[in-house]
């Protein structure tokens, strides 16, 4: 995490003290560091640089769905930066944060009628379509707004990948994707349709990809069927490689950028056609913690458990995914260490982030980070019991902004009503 790092006893995110956060804006919050997510993008960009030609760089479509703050999306659109949304929300916030429509691709299975509406009226680069019922609805849609939708067909691969088997999305059981086969029927279909504009395909085989190999088993996969589909007449003239690089959590792997930059040279490039690629975790997943306070320290005969202010609402994948996220304490950090388990408030056994975690000793009031936060933290959050969004804060440099304010028990209660006839 190289945002985040120890000074005179402390830790600090870029050059602010996390103890100064916690006493001005409170806890739980969510803290990123701004030079972690722009160390990332060089990492993966740089890699891309110094593999591929000058003039076959791939666009880099930023998956919003892993931190959607419009702050981020503009930092990392400052970077140079795509977007890639799943929803007509995510199109929103990518348009308020100042992408250019051009610059966003929409994947997702089930596109509904209003989020295909909004993306042709803005003019966005393409749909990664998803099956063959959609390929008919967004014809539907288009003719209706006399309007042509940019398509790419979304090939299932049949090749396993990601960290958990809730986020692998490349195998044949998987809900994602287009058989072989039916790539073909659907670029057919595409053909006789009016609105309709068919340019290549896109795969995605997962989340948190250790098997890197996969990557080029996937790539592999390529070159026939797309010498197969211009023997047919149909125009290749993009191919959308997805994301799914993987962080570390713990003691992963990770993977070599300089191999996979060098398989998509020597497999993807040779194809001539445009390359996007969907990065999201790998960019800002370790660029955030959430940051927390103890509330007590529970001993019992069996263990001894860390009780703080966060809880399975404010990060759900410990509970959702049983992922492993790094816990370290924020000052005394260099105290005898025991062992805890770190648990939330809420009446819940699954409001457990760590079980038997080596800890310094820490007592009530004292500072804790989780880490790994910047993916899938914040936009996974909930009002489970009634409690409250925390914030999200950017750190950059010596610099500070409260990003999205903690939420008010107006803001959640104030939009519920009672309906007339309960009013007695």
């Amino acid at each position: 995490m190289s945002g985040f790092h120890e000074k005179n006893g402390v830790l600090h995110a870029d050059s602010v003290n996390l103890t100064d956060i916690a006493a001005e804006f409170g806890t739980p919050a969510y803290v990123y560091a701004a030079s972690s997510i722009r160390d990332q993008y060089e990492k993966l960009a740089g890699s891309m640089r110094k593999a591929l030609p000058a003039g076959r760089q791939p666009m880099l479509c930023y998956a919003c769905k892993a931190n959607s703050n419009i702050a981020i999306l503009r930092l990392l659109k400052n970077l140079g930066a795509g977007l890639e949304i799943v929803s007509e929300g995510e199109l929103h916030r990518g348009l308020k944060a100042g992408f250019a429509p051009e610059q966003i691709v929409s994947t997702g299975v089930g596109k509904q009628t209003s989020e295909i509406t909004e993306a042709l009226k803005a003019g966005i680069h393409q749909f990664n379509v998803e099956s063959l019922p959609e390929l008919a609805h967004i014809q539907n849609v288009a003719s209706e707004m006399d309007k042509t939708a940019s398509v790419v067909f979304r090939l299932n691969p049949e090749v396993t990948g990601g960290g958990h088997h809730k986020i692998s999305t490349g195998r044949k059981c998987d809900k994602f994707g287009i058989s072989r086969d039916h790539i073909f029927e659907g670029f057919a279909m595409a053909k006789e349709m009016s609105h309709i504009e068919p340019l290549g395909l896109s795969m995605h085989i997962g989340s948190q990809v250790f098997t890197v190999e996969a990557f080029k088993q996937a790539f592999e996969k390529l070159p026939d069927i797309v010498k197969d589909l211009r023997a047919e007449g149909h125009n290749i003239s993009r191919l959308d490689i997805g994301g799914g690089f993987p962080i570390v959590y713990d003691d992963e792997n990770l993977l070599d950028l300089d191999a996979y930059a060098q398989w998509v040279n020597d497999i993807v490039v040779p194809l001539d056609t445009e390359i996007i690629m969907e990065p999201g975790r790998y960019l800002v997943g370790n660029a955030g913690v959430l940051l927390t306070q103890v509330l007590n320290v529970k001993e019992t005969q069996g263990r001894d458990f860390l009780v703080v202010d966060a809880a399975m609402n404010d990060l759900i994948r410990p509970t959702l995914y049983e992922a492993y996220h790094g816990v370290e304490a924020v000052q005394n950090r260099d105290v005898p260490k025991q062992a805890y388990d770190v648990v939330g408030p809420i009446c819940e056994t699954g409001d457990t982030f760590t079980t038997d975690r080596e800890l310094p000793a820490m007592a009530a009031g004292d500072l804790a980070v989780i880490k790994s936060a910047g993916a899938y933290g914040f936009c996974m959050v909930s009002n489970y019991n009634t409690r409250l969004m925390p914030p999200e804060i950017l750190v950059d440099g010596d610099n500070i902004a409260v990003i999205r304010p903690r939420q008010t028990y107006e803001d959640i209660i104030d939009v519920e009503t009672i309906p007339d006839w309960l009013k007695i």
